[in-house]
């Protein structure tokens, strides 16, 4: 005869898995879509870069012929606007 198995207790959420980060990351993603319409191209383009081809800020000024404080203002800017278009909604 086989032995007996105790039977499986647990708490619900043991049985639901974890967080998904990319889950996470898509729900900002889709928050932040309609502020960063509002956006003008150069910020957008800023951001691109910075966050999305992960450039560093001296990189995007060379690349655009600008300073490297100059992009630090102009990021700072546009993410302020995010910020600010978040925070309203809230």
């Amino acid at each position: 005869m086989a032995p007996r198995t105790a039977p499986r207790c647990g708490l619900v959420a043991d049985l639901t898995g974890s967080n998904d980060p990319a889950l996470d990351l898509a729900e900002n993603v889709q928050a932040l879509k309609p502020h960063l319409a509002q956006l003008d191209e150069r910020e957008r383009t800023l951001l691109q870069l910075r966050f999305g081809a992960e450039m560093t800020q001296a990189d995007i000024g060379r690349e655009l012929n600008l300073s490297q404080m100059h992009i630090s203002r102009l990021l700072n800017r546009a993410c302020t606007k995010l910020r600010d278009g978040l925070l309203a909604e809230s």
